[in-house]
């Protein structure tokens, strides 16, 4: 049975990191400090609908481990997967200085917020309505 309340709890955080992350974007603030909050809201995405169909929802970062998970519950576009290889690398590479450190470009970080956004936007519609 859904687990629609603690998936809606899971998306809210993750709508909270999207909302941050499109302000952040407005100010011009820094693209490192963005890919987190993008990262964030896929992460936390992913795990809503890991709530939602009542699967244990593992303590990890890594997205593409989390598109494997829901891959069975959601459908998620093909065209998503390499977009999710870069933005699953900004939870290390930007949060950590060290030698593979890099500081994204704008027109990256415009483009992982709409994949952001459209995920976001696909979950909700996926938990809202069971």
């Amino acid at each position: 049975m859904p687990n629609q309340t603690y998936a809606l709890e899971w998306l809210k955080i993750a709508g909270r990191n999207l909302e941050t992350a499109e302000i952040l974007l407005k100010q011009d603030h820094y693209t490192d400090i963005i890919a987190i909050e993008i990262h964030q809201t896929i992460e936390k995405s992913f795990k809503a609908v890991l709530a939602f169909y009542g699967a244990k929802i593992p303590k990890t970062h890594n997205l593409m481990h989390l598109f494997e998970l829901c891959n069975n519950h959601i459908e998620i576009q093909e065209s998503f997967i390499d977009d999710l290889l870069a933005i699953n690398d900004y939870y290390e590479t930007e949060r950590y200085p060290g030698p593979r450190y890099t500081i994204p470009g704008k027109t990256e970080i415009e483009n992982s917020l709409s994949v952001a956004k459209k995920l976001h936007d696909k979950v909700r519609a996926c938990v809202s309505s069971p």
